[in-house]
């Protein structure tokens, strides 16, 4: 069931604000998720699903192919069973859950040796976000020839977004295929973090050890790798509230928060009518915004992409991590209309299916990705990376990455720190798969 020429004139880009807001009083307090339950609803039908969708709109929720997901307060539970709705306990106390997350960082910053990669204890722990852009730095610094920091916009509050173009010495560049990555759009989703950090230290080390593999993929590709698409909301995971998901935009006229940057892309924004694919709601988790593309982070991401597209070699692969879930998910969202699939779906689902292969291959939990469109296998997402980036520039393979766990049982969104180590090496296996199987689109 389904819930309804060269790039060196890359000069900053500086993302504008278009929308009018008044903005609230900014929450400090951080938020206690102590004896919250975290259940699985399944909808009987349209109806029911429908109903769901709406009950719990404002509520820290996930949807996914086998149901809704949704954190309950613990003042709430009994009125919740008393929905009588057919729901599954995953997590009898989320609290608990992201107490276990709080692993002391070890990372040094600046203290590892100029020019040399950080070691890998950096994938022990998750980490405050100033230390993230100092190991952006450090990775940079390590690879000074092949490697050039871009500013390409602000966030709301007045972070930079930055993006990392890492590149080999033979090609000319800005005249390669791309492959273009993009991670922590959605700010609770702290995995995807560590996987492109993991993803461009792979390339770098794999580079300055002349490593063939590695080499040849660098020689051929252009690679662009933005890290951080929502650094205000990954910031406020950390200091107020770790379930958050959109941005930090205020707007008129209502005294919710933030927009979902993954239901704000241009390219059939909003989808079909009555499907549930974004909402119009501002205090949705999914709220589209107002207008196509109107928040700063993504007129930020959207400006890069818009030079990449438009270069002579175009984007081989864009890649936009996210959790939860173990999928694959290619275009379309916006739509379940099978006439309106692409042309070239067959060939994205045979890449798909030998990521997915490579990582299960490599992994020795037994862990297994589904893959194949959105509407298929997950949900309606209009106004997604995947679906603008094939849609508006062509993008060969166009994919949004679902990383573990499978559900909130398994850790959710909240994913346990002494996992991601196997996460960040089983998904480098697949991506080294599918480096070796674009070259010919």
């Amino acid at each position: 069931m389904k819930f309804l020429t060269t790039l060196a004139f890359l000069a900053p880009l500086v993302a504008s604000r278009s929308v009018n807001v008044e903005s609230p009083s900014p929450r400090t307090d951080k938020v206690s998720y102590d004896g919250y339950h975290v259940y699985s609803i399944r909808a009987a039908d349209k109806i029911e699903a429908e109903f769901i969708e709406k009950r719990f709109a404002n509520y820290h929720t996930e949807v996914t192919s086998r149901g809704f997901e949704v954190a309950i307060p613990p003042n709430e539970v009994r009125s919740f069973k008393e929905l009588d709705l057919n729901a599954r306990l995953l997590s009898a106390d989320l609290g608990e859950q992201i107490r276990r997350e709080d692993k002391a960082s070890v990372y040094k910053r600046g203290l590892h040796r100029a020019g040399q990669l950080p070691d890998l204890s950096w994938y022990q722990s998750y980490h405050p976000y100033e230390d993230h852009l100092q190991y952006w730095d450090d990775l940079a610094a390590a690879f000074p020839k092949n490697s050039k920091k871009y500013d390409i916009g602000t966030s709301y509050e007045n972070r930079t977004i930055h993006a990392f173009h890492l590149f080999g010495d033979k090609g000319e560049k800005g005249n390669k295929p791309i492959i273009l990555w993009h991670a922590t759009v959605h700010a609770r989703e702290w995995i995807t973090t560590s996987v492109i950090e993991y993803w461009a230290w792979q390339l770098i080390n794999g580079y300055k050890t002349k490593n063939k593999e590695i080499t040849k993929f660098l020689d051929y590709y252009d690679f662009w790798l933005v890290p951080f698409h929502n650094p205000d909301g990954f910031s406020y995971t950390q200091t107020t509230d770790r379930m958050w998901r959109k941005n930090r935009l205020p707007r008129s006229n209502t005294t919710c928060v933030g927009t979902d940057l993954n239901r704000n892309w241009k390219f059939e924004w909003g989808g079909e009518p009555s499907t549930g694919a974004a909402s119009t709601n501002p205090c949705a988790e999914t709220f589209q915004g107002l207008n196509p593309g109107d928040t700063p982070e993504n007129i930020a991401v959207s400006g890069l992409s818009d030079k990449l597209g438009a270069s002579r070699k175009g984007i081989r692969s864009y890649i936009d991590l996210h959790s939860y879930g173990q999928k694959i998910l290619t275009p379309p969202g916006w739509t379940c209309n099978t006439t309106q699939y692409p042309a070239t779906l067959p060939r994205m689902l045979e890449i798909a299916g030998g990521f997915a292969n490579a990582v299960q291959a490599f992994d020795t939990r037994n862990e297994t990705y589904q893959y194949g469109t959105g509407c298929d296998i997950e949900y309606y997402s209009a106004g997604n990376g995947r679906d603008h980036h094939y849609g508006a520039y062509g993008a060969d393979h166009s994919w949004t990455l679902e990383l573990d766990p499978v559900t909130s049982g398994q850790g959710g969104f909240v994913l346990p720190p002494e996992n991601i180590w196997p996460v960040v090496q089983e998904q480098w296996a697949g991506e080294l798969w599918l480096l070796n199987n674009v070259w010919k689109n």
